[in-house]
């Protein structure tokens, strides 16, 4: 069982600090106000050696994900940060600075469900989870304590609910932040060791972020790095500022830093709802790696998907294509659409759009289309549609010759019962070849 060292600042007489109680009920509302910060470093070049443990004793990076022939490093073991190779780096000057380095390919779609798994098993112990990317989750704890215990005994829960997915290894490098609002958990955890939790209480947040730098303030890094240029390089320094002269200078980002950095703003953790996705695959019996080939399975599974019962009267914003890769691996693709859509076409257009940009690297065995998000649930396209029970569809007729849709007639149906009066109108065609615009055509009420 772990049972880690904490560390708690404030009050030294007060080890811990009671909780902002409230029901599960209120806190699903309004979110938690104590948010606890769970952060694994290098998240998903860990997973890859968990896979290859041999690899732990060498120098490893993991190449970035989605790009051409311009490769680069995105996340590097401490062996290789210490040979010199640093993220973002091209593969040529990684492998100069150390020739013994070993790549691999990045894997996504196993770093996001394993993501997945973390957020539904600390989900069992709180009812607020919020997720902040790979590898750092919030989690809301008021009222916990009523459950689990001290602070202390309820970060260990934490942990060992984490044992249930990641290996013991891993679970030991979590850093585990606790303070109130997300801005402060998080300073928590990057202030924490392994095994070494950081508690900040309500009195002692202030005291506490004092010495952070203000690239850590969560706003655009234009104003930070104007910050750093006039010498205001900790949060401390920036309290200092008056505050009139900081708004002045910076604005309503001034003005929010401020409250930041004096712990005045606390962000709650707000609950964390994701739609069932829709999914729906297509293994290859051989590999596939023309574009063409995949552009074309592409529509086979996108008219799968829209066809889905579960989809229906929704429309689509998020898609998500992830493909097996021959060898091992998998290649991630994601998308999210200004506006929804359920046509098939424009879904299509946009996901190709980006495979040409970013194609898979190697053959494709499985390919999997996802709808993750969707829109506002509508059918309003269906009012206009001409379609006959028989599913085949009249064209060339006009609303003026009587063809009018079923559908629109029971929408001014209801609108009539609610305003008392259709509040629609038709284009009638008057004069076409007069000079005056305004006696081309004429506006009639539309009451079929």
């Amino acid at each position: 069982m772990l049972k880690p060292r904490s560390e708690v600042y404030g009050d030294p007489t007060h080890p811990t600090v009671r909780g902002w109680e409230s029901t599960g009920a209120t806190a699903r509302r309004h979110g938690s106000r104590q948010a606890l910060c769970a952060w694994l470093p290098t998240f998903e070049l860990r997973l890859e050696l968990v896979r290859t443990p041999e690899l732990d004793s060498t120098s490893v990076a993991l190449l970035s994900p989605g790009e051409g022939t311009r490769r680069t490093t995105w996340q590097v073991s401490e062996r290789a940060s210490i040979a010199g190779v640093r993220p973002g780096q091209l593969i040529s000057q990684a492998i100069a600075l150390c020739p013994s380095l070993t790549l691999l390919e990045p894997d996504p779609a196993h770093y996001d469900a394993t993501q997945e798994e973390l957020l539904e098993t600390l989900s069992s112990l709180s009812p607020i989870v919020e997720p902040a990317g790979r590898g750092r989750i919030f989690v809301g704890m008021d009222g916990l304590g009523r459950l689990y215990g001290s602070q202390p005994r309820q970060v260990e829960r934490v942990l060992r609910a984490l044992l249930d997915i990641l290996p013991r290894p891993l679970v030991a490098a979590t850093r585990i932040g606790w303070a109130p609002g997300k801005f402060g958990a998080w300073m928590a955890a990057v202030e924490a060791g392994p095994g070494r939790p950081v508690i900040v209480p309500d009195k002692g947040l202030s005291a506490f972020l004092s010495p952070c730098p203000v690239s850590a303030l969560p706003v655009e890094a234009v104003v930070a790095e104007r910050l750093e240029r006039l010498g205001i390089k900790t949060l401390g320094d920036l309290v200092r500022l008056p505050a009139p002269a900081l708004i002045r200078q910076f604005g309503p980002d001034g003005q929010r830093a401020r409250a930041w950095a004096t712990g005045e703003r606390i962000d709650p953790v707000q609950p964390y709802y994701r739609p069932q996705p829709i999914r729906s695959s297509l293994e290859f019996y051989t590999p596939i790696g023309q574009l063409n080939t995949l552009h074309g399975a592409l529509d086979r599974l996108l008219e799968r998907v829209l066809t889905r019962s579960k989809r229906k009267g929704r429309s689509i914003q998020g898609i998500r294509l992830v493909a097996r890769l021959e060898g091992g691996g998998s290649w991630a693709l994601e998308s999210i659409l200004r506006e929804p859509t359920s046509d098939r076409e424009r879904i299509a257009f946009t996901i190709r759009s980006r495979m040409t940009l970013s194609p898979p690297l190697r053959a494709v065995e499985t390919l999997m289309v996802e709808f993750f998000q969707f829109g506002p649930a509508t059918s309003q396209n269906e009012l206009f549609d001409r379609a006959e029970v028989n599913g085949r569809e009249e064209s060339g007729r006009e609303l003026s010759e009587g063809a009018v849709p079923p559908s629109l007639r029971e929408a001014v149906k209801e609108l009539k019962l609610k305003l008392g009066f259709s509040p629609l109108y038709r284009v009638v065609e008057v004069d076409p070849w007069s000079r005056i615009p305004e006696r081309r055509h004429a506006l009639l009420n539309f009451d079929p």
